[in-house]
């Protein structure tokens, strides 16, 4: 690499933009590198501004992006803890509605049973109602019937005493 810096048009110049020789750029560059009491200002005043960088800039950095994510972090679990209170309503509201729905139909249930039962009474009622009818009918039936043999019979004994006294007025 060395060999490299050596090569370079430019730095093969002096100032004068005459050519140098390679002892002159040789001691150069290796007074260049050489560590003497300016490498180590050159580290402290470095330390010093890291520090003061670090007081002045990366703290106040660090403590305003960690409030922010506080706050960020403390957002975000407010909207957790309200989402799972809204999914909580929420379920509520669905069991609200399923045991609304639940009672209706067992409250539907019920009045169509009780339905039925009226209706199933009102229909023994009709059926008793019809059979006393019937039964008050076919007595009447019978009693006409009974009333008709009995007058077919008094009637019956008039045409034939009057056929009797026709038949024996004509022979006598």
């Amino acid at each position: 690499m060395v060999a490299c810096l050596f090569h370079s048009p430019l730095r093969s110049l002096d100032l004068r933009g005459e050519p140098r020789n390679s002892d002159s750029l040789r001691a150069a560059f290796e007074s260049m590198i050489g560590i003497d009491a300016s490498i180590i200002a050159a580290i402290l005043i470095f330390l010093a501004v890291v520090g003061t960088l670090n007081v002045v800039l990366l703290r106040p950095l660090q403590r305003v992006l960690a409030e922010r994510a506080a706050k960020t972090v403390g957002v975000m679990e407010s909207s957790h803890r309200d989402v799972d209170y809204s999914i909580e309503l929420f379920n509520q509201y669905q069991a609200a509605i399923k045991n609304a729905r639940s009672e209706g139909y067992r409250l539907m249930e019920q009045t169509r049973a009780a339905a039925l039962e009226r209706r199933a009474e009102l229909l023994r009622g009709a059926r008793v109602q019809a059979e006393d009818m019937i039964e008050e009918a076919r007595k009447t039936i019978a009693r006409q019937v009974a009333e008709s043999k009995e007058q077919l019979g008094r009637d019956i004994e008039e045409i034939a005493r009057g056929i009797a006294a026709s038949v024996l007025g004509r022979t006598a």
